[in-house]
């Protein structure tokens, strides 16, 4: 079986959008070249081939002089995928899978046309296929992984693993490639969960390596290709000069258990508390949350400029209330993509309505400022069961088809454009009153759209009647994850570090008053984090009875 070290390089732009680092130098030594060099230990390898654009070649091998290593640059229009793949990715950067679509961490990276053709003058068998920002790359897993690929080359034709993204490449057999460049999609769909040919999810097969908890259970980006994994990286090779992924996870558990970041990973602004159906069944909405906002302008304007400082924030405009009925929903969006804050604003954006107010005017706003994705909360599959958990006192009129219209007039003008944003992405709130619709609603919206978003009933901390299914919460209780990487501003420009706290109960700042910054990092913020890193939630009037902490 030959194996042959195939590694994408792009000087100029990442694949997920981002400047490319792959010329900056970490410890002294470039990204491309540190990458190269860890893949050049891979010694099952039989040869290592550097995949560029033509123009940079010069620059690549400029880069990579001395190593015993191939540049080959390529001439070739851009994949059909890739934009979809990039903006698929935003909100699951940090896990290996978990992209919209079924998108993963693979699609970043693995070029099937490429590969394909530079096989029909570089025959082998297999292709160890790495990006080439993986300057944390371990060659001992790849080592092993390629051993237990030709233990199972009877029962398998490619090998992957769990593992942060940046710690492990994927091997794919010459013919599996030559069948993902015939169908023209990316490699990671092949994971995706497909109705109409159900299988067993692949992370239980014999293609799947298996890892070590410190390493399947770690999370975090260490890619340098953003500039919270380059900070990522930078403080490991800091910390541990060479490492293999063990040693990496643990740094990475540790520094999820330890580290607040200068800044939230994502934030979720509420713009307005007025909404199409304050009586819906499955959200607080209306009277059970109250008149707040609208929001100021200037105070997103203000939120979008501090999270420019990381060129890879997210905002989400949600929140309890439907962010398309703020009269300056036009100018807010305008503020969050303003040029000069990097090339398009805020790295991800999304906008969760009930669709409601998606008038044609909103349309060409969201095209026009190039939202990355639109969450239509349905809850229900059907037009009965939609008017009944939108309208359960019948009191207003909640028509689905009227909804479905309008997602389909998007749609159409995203396609008119030829753009593949926003993503349109149908979401419910699984609940007892309309789990019967369940299995519908996820495989109709999978064959409609490619997207669907489930996501379990939260009674907010014992604020709201239980209409859960089940309670999915775990045992023992950890410190809830989100402390550390998101909050909520709600409409009346209090920021709550949690999105279960509708009524304002458990705020820590106001940005009437102080920046985002200044709240993230202040002494009431770190006292919450405290109180849950302690085990003494109970000090605290929301987080006893909440049963989500465990959500990532």
């Amino acid at each position: 079986m030959k194996i042959l070290a195939i590694i994408d390089a792009e000087l100029d732009q990442s694949s997920l959008g981002t400047r490319s680092r792959l010329a900056d130098e970490l410890g002294g030594v470039p990204v491309l070249r540190r990458t190269v060099e860890r893949v050049l230990r891979v010694h099952q390898s039989e040869g290592t081939i550097v995949l560029c654009p033509q123009q940079q070649a010069d620059r690549c091998r400029l880069l990579l002089d001395g190593l015993r290593v191939t540049v080959r640059g390529f001439e070739a229009p851009p994949l059909p995928w890739r934009a979809l793949v990039r903006t698929a990715r935003k909100w699951s950067l940090d896990g290996w899978r978990g992209g919209l679509g079924g998108t993963t961490y693979f699609d970043e990276f693995v070029n099937p046309r490429l590969i394909v053709e530079l096989l029909k003058s570089n025959a082998a068998d297999v292709v160890l296929c790495v990006p080439g920002s993986a300057a944390l790359f371990d060659p001992g897993l790849a080592e092993r992984m390629i051993e237990h690929h030709r233990a199972h080359q009877d029962e398998t034709r490619m090998t992957f693993t769990q593992a942060p993204p940046g710690l492990a490449g994927l091997l794919l057999d010459a013919q599996v490639l030559a069948d993902v460049a015939k169908k023209d999609i990316p490699v990671g769909w092949v994971f995706s969960y497909k109705p109409d040919s159900p299988q067993k999810d692949l992370i239980f097969q014999t293609c799947c390596f298996e890892l070590p908890p410190e390493v399947r259970y770690a999370v975090g980006r260490v890619c340098g290709d953003t500039d919270r994994s380059w900070d990522r990286v930078a403080g490991i090779i800091r910390d541990r000069a060479d490492t293999d992924a063990s040693t990496v996870g643990r740094w990475l558990i540790e520094k999820e258990r330890t580290t607040i970041e200068p800044l939230p990973r994502e934030v979720e602004i509420e713009l307005t508390t007025d909404d199409p159906y304050p009586g819906t069944l499955l959200r607080p909405r209306g009277s059970n949350v109250g008149r707040r906002g609208p929001i100021p302008q200037e105070i997103v304007q203000g939120i979008a400029g501090d999270l420019c400082r990381f060129d890879d924030s997210l905002m989400v405009l949600g929140g309890f209330g439907d962010p398309l009925r703020h009269a300056q929903f036009n100018d807010i969006l305008s503020a969050i993509r303003t040029p000069g804050r990097g090339a398009q604003g805020v790295y991800g954006l999304a906008v969760r309505t009930a669709g409601v107010d998606l008038s044609d005017d909103r349309i060409r706003t969201i095209l026009d400022y190039d939202v990355d994705i639109v969450e239509m909360t349905l809850d229900a599959w059907s037009p009965g069961l939609y008017a009944g958990v939108q309208s359960p006192d019948g009191h207003d009129s909640a028509n689905l088809d009227k909804v479905l219209s309008a997602m389909d007039r998007l749609n159409e003008a995203s396609r008119e454009r030829n753009s593949v944003k926003p993503i349109i992405v149908p979401s419910m709130v699984k609940a007892k009153e309309n789990i019967h619709e369940l299995d519908d609603f996820h495989d109709g919206w999978l064959r409609k759209k490619g997207t669907v978003c489930l996501a379990g009933y939260s009674h907010r901390a014992g604020q709201c009647d239980d209409h859960a299914v089940v309670n999915m919460a775990p045992w023992p209780r950890v410190p809830c994850r989100r402390l550390r990487s998101r909050c909520l501003v709600l409409a009346d420009g209090r920021v709550t570090p949690c999105d279960e706290d509708f009524r304002g109960l458990q705020t820590v700042g106001d940005l009437h008053q102080d920046s985002l910054v200044q709240i993230w990092q202040s002494a009431g913020y770190q006292r919450i984090r405290n109180l849950h890193r302690d085990g003494q939630v109970g000090a605290l009037p929301l987080c006893p009875r909440c049963d989500e902490w465990h959500r990532p």
